[in-house]
């Protein structure tokens, strides 16, 4: 990975990091709530592993101190992290027997972590610096790098593991499209890691290190990252794209109830200010409202029409316009809108004049 990229992760991991801190101090969160404070640690952690993987920096402080130390530092970080993220999960979104596998997995990180430095010590120390080759390039080196990434795999099959399992509980759309987030993120880091540990054991068997396993590697990197910034997006965002995604969705919907209220107008011009017809992006910004405007329109037709044709009068101006068709047409809307079983449900009763618009295409003239 090239260094600019290295360092734009980096900035982006202690942006999410700083901008929180406020937040973190103002509600003492580590007293409020240790969750959400454990989750901020772990950002922190994330941002210092980033900060240690960029290159030139690695290098520098290896100079200034040991051997690779940089990779000490930077393994022992994401191990951290990933060990709060995992026992957040566990809290968050509890599973079978999560008591027990939080403290297996404190446990585990006090192995990794005591892996991580004797290793070091014993034998990393002892080789010259690392580049990132797609093999390890020493039996050390691979070691070295099989501690952290089996720890992390497992790690992210817990976060994948609890928010599948909880995803179908939460019922607030904008709290379930967040865990759908987070679910991706896991996901996407443990694909990352299970890629890492493939190519590591390519010392082993060179097949293992083939070049797009690498490349494949190195886009999962990247995608985490962004999907680990993402579910830290405000929740007021999440429910600004649910609205449009929602608007794209009903646009057809919409287009259906705009044919059964151009019917109703022609028999049924409309009293008082006429219905706005949005276009495709003007929808999509606010579909709810249109499709609100959309249903009290069809009613105040159906209305009109049901009370023009129970009490005929030559007197009615709306009535008066109509020849043998208006009058065929206003009785065959009337008893198609009559067919429609009205409901206390506004998503079921869009449902259903839809399904009267839809057809109505077929029996338009």
């Amino acid at each position: 990975m090239s260094p600019a990229v290295e360092v734009t992760l980096s900035a982006l991991a202690w942006f999410i990091t700083l901008i929180r801190i406020p937040r973190v101090w103002r509600n003492r969160m580590w007293k409020s709530d240790p969750m959400a404070f454990r989750v901020w640690v772990a950002t922190l952690f994330f941002a210092l592993t980033m900060t240690f993987l960029i290159t030139p920096l690695s290098i520098g402080l290896n100079r200034l101190t040991l051997p690779n130390f940089s990779r000490l530092l930077a393994y022992s970080a994401v191990s951290t992290t990933l060990y709060l993220l995992a026992t957040a999960s566990l809290v968050n979104f509890p599973i079978t027997h999560s008591q027990k596998l939080s403290r297996l997995m404190k446990y585990y990180l006090g192995v990794t972590l005591a892996l991580l430095v004797a290793l070091y010590l014993f034998f990393v120390t002892g080789v010259p610096d690392w580049s990132e080759k797609i093999i390890p390039s020493s039996l050390a080196e691979m070691v070295f790098k099989l501690v952290l990434f089996i720890f992390a795999t497992a790690s992210c099959v817990i976060m994948v593991t609890t928010t599948a399992s909880y995803l179908h509980q939460e019922k607030v759309a904008v709290t379930k499209y967040r865990i759908v987030t987070i679910f991706l993120t896991s996901t996407s880091a443990g694909a990352f890691f299970l890629t890492k540990l493939v190519l590591t054991l390519g010392y082993l068997w060179p097949p293992l290190g083939a070049g797009w396993i690498h490349r494949a590697s190195t886009l999962l990197e990247i995608g985490t990252a962004i999907l680990w910034a993402g579910s830290f997006v405000h929740s007021n965002l999440y429910a600004r794209v649910l609205a449009v995604l929602r608007g794209v969705r009903y646009w057809n919907v919409y287009r259906d109830l705009i044919v059964l209220i151009d019917q109703l107008e022609e028999v049924c011009p409309p009293v008082g200010m006429a219905l706005h017809k949005p276009d495709f992006w003007e929808f999509v910004c606010n579909s709810d409202y249109h499709l609100y405007r959309a249903i009290v329109r069809i009613l105040d037709g159906q209305t009109l029409i049901a009370d023009f044709l129970s009490h005929p009068s030559a007197d009615n101006p709306v009535q008066a316009t109509w020849d043998d068709n208006g009058l065929l047409k206003a009785m065959s809307l009337n008893d198609l809108l009559q067919e429609v079983h009205l409901t206390d449900d506004f998503a079921e009763m869009v449902a259903a004049y839809r399904l009267a618009g839809r057809k109505l295409i077929g029996v338009a003239p």
